[in-house]
C-alpha cells in the first residue's frame, strides 16, 4: 500500500488521477486529496505519507512556490509535480526546487503516473540514505566529523542569542589500544558501540555525541547555566565508562579522558575551540585518565576534577 498526498484543487483533474491510479494492479494507492496547500500542511504534520502529487495552481499558493514549501515542510517525502503545462524549463526549476519528477496531467500511458511514484520514492530514500551515510558514522551511528560541526556553529549561533552557555566536550578512551591488540578489532568495534550508547544515556536528547574517528569522541551541551553542571556530566560520563564492558565472551575494563571549554566565554572558532578542548584532554590524559580537565584562558594555573 502507497499512501499518496494529491493537492489539487480542480475535481475533474482530481478524479482523473485518482482513476489512473486505480488502473495499476501491481500494487494498491491509497489517495487522501486536499484542495488547498494549508490543508496539505495539515495532512504532512500528522500522517506519513509516501509521495505528494502537487498542482502548480492552488486557491492559496501558485507556482514553485508551492514546490518550496511542500519540500521545506518535509523534505524527505517524494514530491511529483502534476501541472497542465507541458514546459520544460518550468519541469526542470521543479525538480531544481525539490521535486522528484514532473509530469503534464492527462498525457502518457496510465503506468506513466505508477512508475513514476515508484522511481521518486526509491531515488528519495537513495538520497536519504547517502545523507545519512554523509553524516553519521557507521560504525556507532553518532554523528560524524562534518555533521558535528554544522551542529556546532548552529550552537553557538543560539548560545549568543540565548545568551547561555555552551560546553565543549573532547573525549579520548584510556586502555582502548590493548582491546585492540589484545582481543582483536572486532572487539574493539563492539566496545566503541558500547561506549557511544552509554554516552548517550549520560547527556540529554538535545545533546549532539559525535565519534570524530577511532575512539575520539566529541559532546556538545547546551542550555545549561554553569560550569558546576557541565562537570556533573563529565563526571556522569567518566563513571559509567569506568564500570566494565561485556563484550560476548570478553570483558574490558577502560576509562576516558576528557578535555571541556565552555562558549562564549571561550569566544573562538570552531577549529580553536576544538584546539583547547585537545589540550584540556591531553592535560587529563597525563595526569592518569578517568579525569576531566576544563580550558583555562591565559594559560593560567589549572586544577584538575578527579572523579
Amino acid at each position: 500500500m502507497i499512501k499518496i498526498l494529491l493537492v489539487e484543487d480542480n475535481d475533474v483533474d482530481a478524479r482523473l488521477t485518482q482513476d489512473i491510479l486505480a488502473e495499476w494492479h501491481l500494487e494498491e494507492f491509497n489517495i487522501t486529496h486536499v484542495t488547498r496547500l494549508s490543508e496539505a500542511f495539515r495532512y504532512l504534520a500528522r500522517a506519513r505519507f509516501d509521495a505528494v502529487l502537487l498542482d502548480l495552481s492552488l486557491p492559496d499558493g501558485s507556482g514553485l512556490s508551492t514546490v518550496r514549501q511542500i519540500h521545506a515542510a518535509n523534505p524527505t517525502i517524494a514530491l511529483i509535480v502534476l501541472s497542465g503545462l507541458n514546459d520544460q524549463t518550468l519541469a526542470l526549476q521543479a525538480v531544481q526546487n525539490g521535486a522528484q519528477d514532473y509530469l503534464v496531467k492527462g498525457e502518457g500511458p496510465s503506468e506513466l503516473l505508477a512508475r513514476s511514484i515508484h522511481y521518486a520514492i526509491e531515488r528519495k530514500r537513495a538520497e536519504a540514505r547517502l545523507t545519512y551515510l554523509a553524516q553519521y558514522d557507521q560504525l556507532t551511528g553518532l554523528v560524524n566529523r562534518s555533521l558535528f560541526r554544522d551542529r556546532l556553529v548552529q550552537a553557538m549561533a543560539r548560545s549568543k542569542r540565548l545568551q547561555q552557555p555552551l560546553g565543549l566536550m573532547l573525549l579520548d578512551l584510556d586502555r582502548f589500544k590493548p582491546v585492540n591488540d589484545t582481543l582483536g578489532h572486532s572487539v574493539g568495534d563492539q566496545l566503541l558501540k558500547v561506549v557511544a550508547e552509554r554516552l548517550h544515556e549520560c547527556v540529554r536528547e538535545v545533546d549532539t555525541v559525535a565519534r570524530m574517528g577511532g575512539d575520539e569522541f566529541t559532546i556538545i551541551l547546551e542550555g545549561l547555566m554553569c560550569e558546576e553542571d557541565i562537570s556533573l556530566v563529565a563526571q556522569r560520563i567518566t563513571t559509567s565508562l569506568s564500570e566494565p564492558f561485556v563484550l560476548g565472551e570478553h570483558q574490558a575494563v577502560i576509562s576516558v579522558s576528557i578535555g571541556i571549554t565552555i562558549y562564549p566565554t571561550d569566544d573562538h572558532d570552531i577549529d580553536e575551540l576544538l584546539a583547547h578542548a585537545d589540550a584540556a584532554m591531553y592535560r587529563a590524559k597525563q595526569q592518569g585518565g578517568n579525569s576531566f580537565q576544563f580550558h583555562i584562558p591565559n594559560d593560567s594555573p589549572s586544577s584538575t576534577c578527579q572523579d
